[in-house]
């Protein structure tokens, strides 16, 4: 580890984006943008200063990072009754941002006689659009397909019989209302090269906690339930060593709304003699609806999500709006689901192997409690978890139950009460969860280290690492020890084209290389793309798209399938010099393979040195990486010539396979574990301790290496630095000013320590030079060696 030269320091200061009241960029910032930044901000303030003003629109609070993001724009309010042909005009002003959103919506009433819609206009004629979703009240068509020439007036041309009360446009995600500049500046190129050394020990295997073999199934995953991609590519997936790994279930729309047609079908609906109850007659009259999942193979295991349960289960409280199903009566809700399970599994012979209780329940939108005075929001949260998994377990004894499906575990937010809630969650639901699961998403930026000064919380610069040690050290608190599960984690707010696939990419690569490092502590970990929406056949978190003729192609999304498809083997130990610079490597046979991942925002030059078993040469190396340059995202697959100086871009992962003479035979392993300081988030105004316990069997072994690791959180980062020692013998100090700025600076810093120092219990004394910190987690990683 070495710190960050201060001459860097002046450089970040330069980069900080300055917004205005409403939201506008200063002229400098406007400057670094080039042509295609310059354009998109155009469109964006347009969007936000026009077209948002102008129309009734709808806004809201991302869930995951609280930025607000623009949902919706009504471009025609009714009603409009058609009966036979009828004309709505899409205003030029409007059509301009069309491609900024998914859908049109269109709202009313009797909608299910509109049998055509098309987008027509005088001099380019007219193309019919297919219609999704539809039922009485509405239905959705693509914005991607009202492929009309730009700047061209048209109209959507309704023939069938209905009324229209309303047309949006639509974006599920949202349009965030400020502009973000960074995707649009180059990272780096303002900045010199930084020299890197990166050793890999090719003598021995690593382990951590016991576990060498790279085991891909906790890892390789795309977001989706098994037999459910409906471009028929899952197959294709599989062979490439990639396997759907979660979904959510939504009981009320599955089963009471039937997805808006439950006119027409039979539907779930409340137990007559049972208030507030399901009638589960349903699903007598339904055998063979719940076949999703026969034929699956019986070895692969994947999770799935409860969510939104019916109408009639719903509590019954003025002012608190139930967006997504809170149940009131968690009997019957855990009698519901139940019978929901029992049903997949008489129709598919199985159900999935780890079932999450609600999608994303820590926030208000999802456990409706949250934020109400007077209730106990994460109580009752816990106890819906508990009845959850007593009623699931009695029945299905092998399935895994779970929560609280975070949306948005950022624990230093809000004085550190999203952690206090968290801590609370998991002391209550002790000894009832078989696990508990996180999402984890990235702002889209192309520079994670600068957004730091910018004020965003992102998870590629330290906060990740921060969080799961939080938890990890939490469970040795109530000595409770069980899997994370990430069920989600990816990117927000990406724009279309290259620079959205970019992003999407390189952010899950940041993250998957932390979780790499981490096979004790993960059952699952799941990156939020998908294969082919058919609900959003266009949409950028998709491995799949479908041309006009119905021809469906791969985006390049794929890239991430092509970075990793091959990596597999055992782990071999790999360090770098550099505090920002990550590698992690596999041997594998006769080739070797070493991932460099470059989180400063600067370019590195790195030097890859390794050392091999005697009479073992390198015959060969190449290297592929998907980056970003010059406004396209491009796969690169290239020989490397020189091993002592290896290009890496800002934001950028890449593998280097070297191929060896032979296939090295190693009989010593390194085996690495961790132990952690029982709390967490402690003040730090004044020197604080953290003690840790050490198992005596593991301090008789033939320690190798130990090293102490401390999460800390400061506003506005550091001026000075930190002193930590370790049982009262050993002081290590640290300049920490490189942080200067950093908005809400969350990050860990590591020291190395003799392995003699350590006792079964261990005190590591942390200093601060300047008060306001926070000191989030202390844990000591050791490494022994046997063979």
């Amino acid at each position: 580890m070495i710190p960050i030269p201060k001459l860097l320091i002046a450089n970040l200061a330069s980069t900080v984006f300055f917004l205005s009241a409403n939201g506008a960029l200063s002229p400098e910032v406007i400057e670094q943008l080039g042509s295609a930044g310059k354009e998109a901000y155009e469109n964006h303030q347009h969007l936000m200063e026009v077209v948002k003003e102008k129309y009734p629109s709808t806004t809201d609070i991302q869930v995951n990072a609280q930025y607000e993001r623009l949902m919706s724009v009504a471009f025609f309010t009714g009603p409009l009754k058609i009966d036979g042909k009828a004309d709505i005009p899409v205003p030029l002003e409007v059509a301009r941002h069309r491609q900024s959103f998914r859908s049109f919506q269109v709202k009313g009433e009797g909608l299910l006689g509109i049998k055509q819609v098309s987008f027509t206009s005088k001099t380019d004629g007219f193309r019919e659009a297919k219609i999704s979703q539809q039922s009485d009240r509405g239905f959705v068509i693509e914005a991607a397909l009202a492929s009309i020439k730009e700047g061209e007036p048209y109209w959507m041309e309704f023939i069938g019989e209905g009324t229209v009360d309303e047309v949006l446009l639509v974006n599920w995600e949202g349009i965030a209302v400020d502009f973000n500049p960074s995707l649009y500046i180059a990272p780096g190129l303002d900045k010199p090269i930084i020299d890197v050394n990166v050793h890999v020990d090719v003598t021995a295997y690593r382990a951590i906690h016991g576990i060498s073999e790279l085991q891909r199934d906790r890892y390789f995953r795309y977001y989706a339930s098994p037999n459910m991609d409906q471009s028929g590519k899952e197959p294709y997936f599989v062979g490439k060593g990639f396997l759907p790994g979660r979904q959510i279930e939504k009981l009320g729309p599955l089963l009471e709304d039937r997805y808006g047609a439950a006119d027409r079908l039979d539907h779930l609906t409340e137990d007559p003699d049972r208030p507030g109850y399901a009638d589960l007659s349903f699903f007598d009259r339904n055998v063979g609806m719940f076949w999703r999942f026969k034929g699956v193979d019986p070895e692969m295991t994947f999770a799935m999500c409860f969510d939104n349960w019916p109408s009639f289960m719903e509590p019954d409280v003025e002012g608190i709006p139930n967006i997504r199903g809170t149940p009131e009566n968690y009997d019957a809700a855990t009698e519901l689901a139940v019978e929901y399970l029992k049903a997949q599994v008489r129709d598919s012979g199985r159900t999935a192997d780890w079932w999450e209780v609600k999608n994303e329940s820590d926030i208000q939108s999802e456990w409706m409690w949250h934020g109400q005075e007077g209730y106990d929001s994460w109580g009752k949260l816990a106890d819906f978890h508990i009845a959850m998994a007593d009623g699931i377990r009695a029945e299905f004894p092998d399935v895994q139950v779970g929560g609280p499906a975070s949306a948005w575990i950022q624990p230093h937010r809000n004085d550190f009460r999203v952690w206090k809630n968290q801590q609370r969650f998991m002391d209550l639901t002790k000894g009832k969860m078989d696990f508990y699961s996180h999402h984890f998403y990235e702002i889209a930026s192309n520079n994670s280290y600068g957004d730091q000064w910018n004020g965003r919380d992102g998870y590629a610069q330290g906060n990740l690492e921060c969080t799961l040690d939080m938890l990890k050290a939490h469970m040795t608190k109530i000595d409770y020890e069980v899997p994370i599960l990430v069920t989600e984690y990816g990117t927000l707010n990406a724009p279309n084209g290259d620079i959205g696939f970019w992003t999407h990419v390189k952010n899950v690569n940041n993250m998957l290389v932390n979780f790499l490092d981490r096979p004790q502590d993960f059952d699952l970990t799941v990156p939020f793309l998908l294969t082919y929406m058919h609900w959003d056949p266009h949409a950028m978190e998709s491995f799949i798209h479908r041309d006009e003729d119905g021809e469906y192609y791969k985006t390049k999304n794929a890239y991430f399938i092509d970075l990793w498809e091959d990596f597999k083997g055992k782990r071999v130990t790999s360090t770098e010099d550099h505090r920002k610079i990550y590698s992690f490597a596999v041997l594998d046979g006769n080739v070797l393979r070493v991932v460099l991942n470059n989180r400063f925002d600067q370019r590195a030059r790195i030097n890859l040195e390794t050392t091999l078993p005697e009479g073992i040469q390198i015959e060969s190396a190449r290297r592929i990486k998907p980056v970003f340059e010059k406004g396209e995202m491009l796969f690169i697959d290239e020989p490397v010539e020189d091993l002592s100086s290896i290009d890496a871009g800002v934001d950028v992962t890449q593998i280097v396979e070297l191929t060896l003479s032979d296939a090295p035979r190693l009989d010593t392993i390194h085996n690495e574990t961790s132990w952690y300081a029982p709390e967490t988030a402690i003040r730090a105004d004044q020197p604080v301790t953290f003690e840790v316990a050490i198992d005596e069997s593991e301090l008789s072994k033939n320690l190798l290496s130990s090293k102490v690791r401390i999460g800390v959180h400061r506003p506005n980062g550091f001026e000075k630095g930190v002193t930590v020692s370790l049982n009262g013998v050993e002081s290590q100090s640290l300049d920490l000013s490189y942080s200067k700025g950093a908005q809400r600076f969350f990050d860990y810093f590591e020291f190395d320590y003799d392995p003699a120092l350590l006792k079964t219990s261990n005190t590591i004394e942390v200093s601060f030079e300047e008060p306001g910190a926070v000191a989030t987690s202390a844990k000591v990683v050791l490494v022994s060696g046997s063979i």
